[in-house]
This record gives structure tokens, C-alpha cells and sequence, in this order.
């Protein structure tokens, strides 16, 4: 879809939907990125019952809501030279495609994780459904492992996440001192082999 400058008032109603702006004037790719993005972090918040990461929607809202109206009032040369791009330039960072290959077990792993996830929650629902009143209470329990599992496993992923990037900054920061002690050695021993030299000479 080609980009072109629409109905301003048009553009200004579409800009309320985060991504519908950019895709009303053509940009497909920066509309779509802003649409997932903003549907994934109310998936992920309701998913895993933290009510905080909703606030991040309010941050994607805002951003599509002033971008879509600041690309409306560019002139039409400044708006040709605007790119469709998806977000955070992704489709341009390079060797893109060899991490994905790199990690794709990991992905993949997410995915299972994810789809035993609704498949756990869905058996619950269909279980309290079908069993008798004496015997829902197994869909209750179902339902609470569904609920705070991931996100204890996804509590203790970023804390793990953490403590590997302490241990990466850690063994940067002892590189410099090892070697700082190397370079203090070294000097010693030219010093000491100019002095030994001098003793020499005076010896002589």
C-alpha cells in the first residue's frame, strides 16, 4: 500500500486506535508493529495478573496517538521521505535473521510454554463445566496453577536475567584490575632491571 496524505479529520479519528493511524495514511508496517505491541503488553498483563504492565499501554497509546498527527502535519515533501518501517527498525538490524536461527529453540520453547499455558486454562474452564457441583473444586485448583504459575516462571526468568547480566558486568569490571596488575608487574621488573644494570656499570 502506497503512503499518502489523507483526510486530516479522518487521519485524527484513526489516530485514537494505536496503529490505525499509520495504516490509514499506508504505513502497514509501523501501524501493524504499534497494533501487536499494544494488544500483546493487555495480553501478557492479563495473562500473568500483573495489572502494572497495563500502564505500558498508555506509553504505546500516547506514542501512536502524537506520531500518527505529527506525520499528518508534514509537508508533502518531508512526507515522502518518511519510511515504512516496523518498529524499532527490526527489518534493518543486521544479521537479524542469523539470531533468529541462533535462537529458535528458545522461541520455540516460549511458544510450547505459551500453548500449554491456554490449553491448561481452557481444560479448567471445560472441567468446571462438565463435572458435578461436589467436584468442581478441581477445576478451582486447575485454574489457580494456571493463573500464578507463569508468572512465578516468569518472575524468576527476569531475576535470573539479572543476575546473569551482574555476573556478565562483574567479570568486566575484574579484566581491567588483572590486567592494571599486569602492566604494574611489568613496570617493576623494568625498573628493577635498571637499577641492576646501574649497580652493574657502578660495580665496574
Amino acid at each position: 500500500m502506497k503512503t499518502k496524505k489523507k483526510s486530516k479529520f479522518m487521519t485524527f479519528c484513526f489516530s485514537f486506535i494505536p496503529g490505525g493511524g499509520q495504516m490509514y495514511m499506508g504505513f502497514m508496517k509501523t501501524g501493524l508493529s504499534l497494533m501487536l505491541l499494544f494488544a500483546l503488553t493487555i495480553i501478557v498483563a492479563s495473562w500473568t495478573n500483573q495489572g502494572a504492565l497495563a500502564t505500558i499501554c498508555v506509553v504505546e497509546w500516547f506514542y501512536s496517538f502524537f506520531y500518527t498527527n505529527h506525520l499528518a502535519s508534514l509537508d508533502d515533501e518531508e512526507f515522502s521521505q518518511v519510511e515504512d518501517t516496523y518498529l524499532f527498525g527490526l527489518d534493518s538490524i543486521p544479521r537479524i535473521n542469523i539470531l533468529g536461527e541462533k535462537y529458535h529453540k528458545w522461541v520455540a520453547v516460549i511458544l510450547i510454554f505459551i500453548g500449554v499455558c491456554f490449553l491448561w486454562n481452557s481444560l479448567a474452564d471445560l472441567l468446571y463445566d462438565v463435572l458435578p457441583q461436589g467436584y468442581r473444586f478441581l477445576s478451582n485448583i486447575m485454574w489457580r496453577i494456571g493463573n500464578y504459575v507463569p508468572s512465578v516462571l516468569i518472575g524468576v526468568a527476569i531475576i535470573a536475567l539479572g543476575l546473569k547480566m551482574l555476573e556478565g558486568k562483574k567479570i568486566t569490571l575484574e579484566r581491567p584490575a588483572k590486567e592494571d596488575e599486569q602492566d604494574v608487574e611489568e613496570t617493576r621488573k623494568i625498573v628493577d632491571t635498571f637499577y641492576r644494570d646501574v649497580e652493574e656499570k657502578e660495580e665496574k
